[in-house]
């Protein structure tokens, strides 16, 4: 085997060895579910306290269920690291999922009212 071949070959295993260290940085497993604590502001400025119910449904949608001096519930998909949340209103919650799915960071309302879970 002459010089360049075995340069050409071990560039190629460097590039493998490469992608797949990546590559297990890039693909999380997150554990969303469960009883949150919620702490939020509203569009107005005023804040709010209480919890969320989260649970994953066969079809890897989920369901929240929120009690924040009144009760809500909504469903949400994850795309990457992002959970859109379909509550009802105009705007969904858009939250950004952190720790593994043990914090949740969002926005809602238009990005008018902000919301933190965490377990």
């Amino acid at each position: 085997m002459s010089h360049k071949s075995v340069s050409k070959l071990l560039a190629i295993f460097a590039i493998v060895g490469l992608v797949i260290s990546l590559s297990g940085t890039f693909a999380q497993s997150f554990m969303i579910g469960g009883m949150y604590k919620v702490s939020g502001t509203n569009p107005n400025g005023s804040r709010y306290q209480g919890s969320v119910q989260i649970s994953q449904n066969d079809d890897g949608s989920y369901t929240f269920d929120w009690s924040v001096g009144n009760n809500y519930s909504g469903t949400g998909s994850l795309q990457g690291n992002v959970l859109s949340v379909d509550w009802g209103d105009t705007y969904p919650v858009i939250y950004n999922v952190k720790n593994g799915g043990a914090r949740l960071e969002g926005t809602w309302g238009n990005g008018a009212g902000t919301e933190i879970l965490y377990k």
